[in-house]
């Protein structure tokens, strides 16, 4: 929508007859189609919405604890585990599934007929309306099911959703009380199986000991283990002394190839006697020594005797030890040869006795196996019995529990539908569907005129505005600022402050006072007849001859433009010759258009700069009366165009209104 700046406001503006009854009748039949199909649309969608059948909601909260009977791992006979009922956390979800399934559902929906309850009014006389309407639900994080039901009797659903917790109790019960009996079974089979089993192998075990020899399952109390076993510890120990005389032999050997006694003084008392009466000859001689000299020694019988009876010692001290190193040689010898017989001979005897204890390792080590296979079943017993003993005696612990936190109640009011959300759905949807019906028919029901564009130019300089709905281009909307009238002319284009700047800025020095001066509202023909006396530059007015003589306000820089232009003849010498005025004024206003870049630059002529001057005024509020005093005489054409648009009384006057434009005053500027 485009806007034109006009005098008035839109609402007082009242369209012509012939558009007011178009429009008339454009609403009427709008407000038809939108009735017809809002009507067709809203009634069968509140007869839907009404008729339908209420369903009502029952719903019921229990918690369910299992029982302690599960499975418990007991050792068979062949040493595997079975599973005999374990305690382990209950599943939610499987009992969410036991509670709807089809046995289940079945025997609620026999308890119901067998009550006298009128089924198929509600529609859940069979299994699988039943499953339909019954739901159950876990909560997350708690061992509470919830359970609805959905139908039509608000009785009823209460009614199956507590027969249907009945019925699961009592068949948790039934079942819990036939897997415990079950479980004790098992049990006490088992604890009579591990029994006999028992039995047997010990009477296997002592044929076995019998026929065997094993008398016990410690290895120091059977004869041949004993046997053997001392037999190589006593052959450990001759290899030890065979190994010390060998090593005692060797060591003799070394010692008198080296020269070396390994016999010691204090181990031979001969050895000992002779070295003691040594040392006592060397400490008489010493002290001689000591006393006499060397030479007195030599000549001494006494001196010379000790030391010979020295030599003597010493020779049989030599001779001694040899003789003792002989003799521990042979002994050594002796005792590594008796030694190694020692071991021969109990060598001898292992093997002997090597093949019956084989035979008898062999044996203990079934025996050993036997009694290990005993004493395991007889803790798979001790086991069996300990547990049959807590089931037995916690029977009463390990019922299954199913407490009821919340009972269904009777559904006061019904689930669904909402018939309150749905009729305003409906009609919304009605009002939506009316509103689009409307729209396609005034798709096709679109006249010419109402498809013309609907233009707005914009006039910062004109404050009130007018939307004028007019079939005209977009290139021509300077023309629309006053209507045109049936039958004539095409009103002149108006321009804008803005408009009327660039045009000024553009003009030529000449061209320039000319169009100021036909921006004063005075007409080409007023213009030709001009002269330099019809100008007051001390009074800056400009006085216009003619028929309709009026004075007019000057700009200054207007005023003084044209006193520097004056002369004898200053029309002519300003402006030419009247018919070249009137020929080459329209071409020169278009060039200064185009140079100014305005829209639509071929419509600006004389006549649009006097139009604009005009609207100029009319904006100001300026009575009619007046108006001709300051623009020159307006045909009835002119008038009854300009009236069109205006309306209420007009009461300023032209001594109180400013004839020159914005734009003209800043021309000096420009």
């Amino acid at each position: 929508m485009f806007k034109i700046p006009l005098l008035h406001e839109p609402a007082d503006f009242a369209p012509p007859a012939d558009a007011a009854a178009s429009v008339g009748r454009t609403n009427r039949r709008r407000l038809r189609v939108f009735l017809i199909v809002f009507v067709l649309t809203l009634l069968p969608g509140l007869a839907w919405n009404l008729l339908r059948t209420p369903e009502y909601r029952a719903n019921a909260r229990v918690q369910i604890a299992a029982g302690t009977v599960a499975s418990q791992t007991v050792t068979t006979l062949a040493g595997a585990s079975a599973e005999i009922a374990a305690a382990q956390p209950i599943d939610l979800l499987t009992q969410a599934q036991i509670l709807t399934s089809r046995p289940l559902l079945e025997a609620v929906l026999l308890r119901l007929r067998q009550e006298g309850h009128d089924l198929a009014r509600s529609g859940i006389d069979s299994i699988a309306a039943l499953q339909g309407a019954v739901a159950a639900t876990p909560i997350p994080g708690t061992d509470v099911v919830e359970l609805q039901a959905i139908g039509a009797s608000p009785q009823l659903v209460a009614k199956v959703v507590n027969t249907l917790i009945e019925t699961y109790h009592e068949r948790s019960l039934a079942s819990h009380g036939s897997q415990s009996q079950e479980a004790l079974a098992k049990l006490r089979d088992e604890v009579g199986r591990l029994g006999l089993s028992i039995g047997e192998k010990r009477g296997q075990l002592a044929a076995f000991r019998e026929t065997s020899g094993v008398i016990s399952s410690e290895r120091s109390e059977n004869e041949a283990l004993a046997r053997i076993k001392g037999l190589s510890e006593s052959l450990t120990k001759a290899n030890e002394e065979v190994a010390k005389a060998e090593a005692r032999q060797r060591t003799l050997r070394d010692s008198a190839a080296s020269g070396r006694s390994p016999v010691l003084a204090k181990d031979n008392p001969t050895l000992a006697a002779i070295e003691q009466r040594i040392s006592a000859t060397r400490e008489q001689l010493r002290d001689m020594e000591r006393v006499y000299t060397a030479d007195f020694m030599a000549m001494d019988p006494t001196a010379r005797a000790l030391r010979a009876r020295l030599a003597e010692l010493e020779q049989q001290l030599t001779a001694s030890r040899a003789a003792s190193q002989q003799a521990a040689l042979a002994g050594a010898e002796e005792e590594a040869a008796s030694a190694r017989a020692a071991a021969d001979r109990l060598r001898s005897q292992i093997d002997g006795q090597r093949r019956a204890a084989q035979v008898f390792a062999g044996n203990f080590q079934e025996a050993k196996a036997m009694e290990d296979d005993l004493i395991r079943l007889e803790g798979a017993r001790r086991n069996a019995a300990e547990r049959l003993a807590k089931l037995e005696a916690t029977e009463s612990t390990r019922l299954p529990g199913l407490t009821l936190i919340e009972a269904a109640n009777v559904p006061d009011k019904a689930w669904r539908p909402d018939y309150l959300r749905d009729g305003l759905l409906n009609v919304a949807g009605a009002f939506l569907l009316g509103l689009l019906a409307m729209w396609f028919v005034e798709l096709f029901n679109r006249s010419p005129a109402a498809a013309a564009t609907t233009v707005v130019v914009p006039q910062p300089w004109l404050r009130p505005t007018l939307t004028v709905d007019m079939p005209v281009a977009p290139e021509r909307l300077a023309q629309a600022a006053v209507p045109q009238l049936a039958g004539g002319p095409a009103p002149p284009r108006a321009l804008d402050q803005d408009e009327v700047g660039a045009l000024l800025a553009a003009a030529d020095g000449e061209l320039r006072l000319l169009c100021a001066v036909l921006l004063l509202g005075v007409t080409p023909d007023e213009l030709a007849a001009l002269r330099s006396g019809d100008i007051d530059p001390a009074t800056s007015r400009l006085n216009v001859p003619g028929p309709s003589a009026r004075s007019l306000q000057l700009p200054g820089w207007l005023a003084q433009a044209l006193a520097r232009h004056a002369g004898a003849d200053p029309a002519r010498a300003l402006f030419g010759e009247g018919a070249e005025l009137s020929s080459g004024l329209a071409a020169r206003l278009t060039c200064a258009a185009l140079d100014a870049g305005l829209e639509d630059a071929a419509a600006v002529s004389p006549a649009a700069l006097r139009h604009t001057c005009i609207l100029h005024l009319l904006q100001q509020n300026l009575r009619f009366a007046d108006l001709p005093s300051l623009v020159g005489p307006l045909s009835s054409t002119e008038l009854a165009a300009y009236a069109a648009v205006s309306s209420g009384p007009r009461r300023v006057r032209g001594a109180e209104i400013d004839p020159v434009m914005p734009a003209l005053r800043q021309g000096e500027t420009i």
